[in-house]
């Protein structure tokens, strides 16, 4: 009986992991962070029970910095496009918010606020302000 409660048990933690998964590919489009923390999130049930999806957790963990890096160097040229671009996206999402004429124009000004708030605190490491305070 403990048997069968056991494999049980995996076999849902693995479909919820699964589910999770296509959830967050599923509301990727949607504002902010889309299906990026559902993905984690089934990422991190699946690596209960699974030797890959730990090893890939433990990668993303560890090579997360360095992809940040490669996408956002330290060269003050591209430092400043992004901020132009991301100074050209929260106008354009704040000129959605205020005309408001349908759902699809509110649902893209919210998402190019987030972007534009991502590329903004990324770049240059603006991130790291609020990193330090809770620390």
């Amino acid at each position: 009986m403990n048997r069968i409660k056991k494999h049980t048990k995996r076999i849902a933690t693995d479909f919820a992991g699964y589910l999770l998964i296509l959830l967050g590919a599923a509301l990727g489009w949607l504002p902010g962070p889309g299906g990026i923390p559902l993905v984690l999130a089934g990422l991190g049930l699946l690596s209960i029970n699974n030797e890959w999806a730990a090893r890939l957790r433990h990668y993303l963990a560890k090579n997360s910095e360095r992809l940040i890096k490669i996408a956002f160097p330290d060269h003050k040229i591209i430092q400043l496009v992004y901020d132009v671009v991301a100074t050209v996206l929260l106008i354009v999402g704040i000129a959605y918010l205020i005309r408001h004429v349908a759902l699809w124009q509110i649902s893209l000004g919210v998402t190019l606020l987030f972007i534009a708030l991502t590329l903004g605190l990324v770049n240059r490491e603006r991130y790291l302000v609020f990193k330090r305070k809770q620390l």
